[in-house]
């Protein structure tokens, strides 16, 4: 079981039957896109399942070498004594250990099937940046305390769901997002670093500081020389830039208007994720107007100069403006119902500049049809989805994947989405017909 367990293969970013189970998609689509975690044969991820450190230091490999070189590692001989060379992992943990990145027990185990801390993963990550365990502290009975401190303080947790707790067994997702995270972070080298022999040990010695690489030339992964609020200086070495230079960010909006960072690897684009927003708002009284929603004590607290004289405002992805009868954010008219979702996006000064509503409808799954037709196929679809109102009514019929846009069901989940289903959709206001999510 544990064999069949290990047993992966790649698979597109958007692709993963339980991709609703899914709590760091972006780090997850990212990280995946790229080849350093995989899914499983039968077409799911398993965000759940803890990570192995056998696992942990094939994604150090995969990170550090690409994963057609870490592929190929091989351990001549035993890395650890309960590590043999035909272990699925002992190439990865012959060159991490060879790296200094990790290290084994007391007894001379590496146990490549246990799960690992956060705090343990945290600390190969580093090592991957450049970080020299030794010189660090991340040896001795306070190790964890060294790693967290450094490791929490480059932003390795940024994202986290919740207080980051580096005790705890990380799982695959936490993994990508920690990886995902690294790739973001600047590259270290010691100015001063000096080794010794003690007693037939190569031990590091000196008053060696990680000071952060220079780059020599080229952009960083956002592919821009500037730095803002959103991107790191370029004057510093990414983790991606060295490792993935094919990995680009770039500043976006997604289908309802928020501002969103969109991934391409390798000219291929693997995603548009939402930042999120600085205050939401869950409407409970749909005949206040949008301004007193804003500005009011009881609702979203803005006063009237924290807001944007031009602040944009989007409706389920259509931007209002005077020629839909909407005059900004001052005008009474009303646009919110009761459970739309109220999302700010602040700028540098901290004054709301994009004002999303995101506004959701009922609709049943009437039949699900995975028995397409090759014209369908040939356009990317491989499952048709039949859906009606809440009253029985025909409202169209969706897809998976299709050329077409607007015959695409955003959102649909594979292992959820069955026969019989009800589900939130949420319909372009621009076109009146493209789903944009559900």
């Amino acid at each position: 079981v544990m064999t069949m367990s290990l047993v992966t293969v790649s698979a597109g970013a958007k692709d993963f039957t339980d991709n609703s189970k899914l709590t760091y998609k972006e780090a997850v689509d990212v990280i995946s896109d790229i080849g350093v975690v995989d899914g499983y044969t039968d077409g799911s991820f398993n965000p759940q399942n803890e990570l192995t450190r056998g696992a942990a230091a094939k994604i150090i490999c995969n990170l550090i070498l690409g994963p057609t070189t870490a592929e190929a590692l091989s351990a001549d001989t035993a890395p650890y004594s309960d590590v043999p060379t035909t272990n699925t992992f002992a190439g990865y943990i012959a060159y991490c250990q060879q790296q200094g990145i990790i290290s084994g027990y007391a007894d001379g185990t590496f146990r490549p099937a246990a799960s690992l801390t956060g705090y343990a993963f945290m600390k190969m990550l580093l090592g991957a940046l450049g970080y020299d365990s030794e010189i660090e502290g991340f040896t001795g009975s306070n190790w964890s305390i060294q790693v967290g401190k450094l490791a929490l303080g480059i932003d390795l947790d940024d994202g986290y769901n919740g207080s980051f707790s580096g005790v705890k067994a990380v799982n695959r997702e936490e993994a990508c997002l920690f990886a995902f995270n690294t790739l973001k972070a600047t590259m270290v080298e010691y100015d001063s670093k000096i080794t010794a022999n003690v007693n037939g040990a190569e031990v590091t010695i000196g008053n060696s500081k990680a000071i952060e690489v220079e780059r020599n030339s080229g952009k960083d992964y956002t592919g821009n020389n500037e730095s803002s609020d959103k991107k790191d200086s370029c004057g510093t070495q990414q983790f991606c830039e060295k490792y993935f230079s094919k990995l680009k960010a770039e500043d976006d909006t997604d289908d309802f208007g928020r501002p969103a960072t969109k991934w391409v690897y390798d000219g291929d684009k693997v995603g548009t994720y939402a930042d999120a927003a600085d205050k939401v708002y869950v409407v409970a009284d749909a005949e206040k107007s949008l301004a007193t929603l804003m500005t009011d004590s009881d609702y979203l607290d803005y006063s009237k100069s924290d807001i944007e004289k031009n602040a944009a405002v989007y409706y389920n992805g259509l931007e209002l403006d005077e020629d839909d009868g909407y005059a900004g954010v001052s005008s009474e008219t009303k646009l919110a119902g009761k459970g739309d979702i109220i999302e700010v996006f602040e700028n540098s000064d901290n004054n709301a500049e994009t004002i999303v509503i995101r506004s959701y409808t009922f609709a049943k799954i009437d039949d699900v049809d995975d028995d397409l037709s090759s014209t369908l196929k040939n356009k990317g679809a491989s499952v048709g989805i039949d859906l009606v109102d809440i009253d029985g009514d025909t409202i169209d019929t969706y897809y998976d994947d299709h050329d077409d846009g607007d015959k695409v069901l955003n959102g649909f989940s594979e292992d959820t989405y069955t026969k019989g289903t009800a589900i939130a959709i949420a319909v372009s206001a621009d076109d009146g017909k493209t789903i944009i999510d559900s």
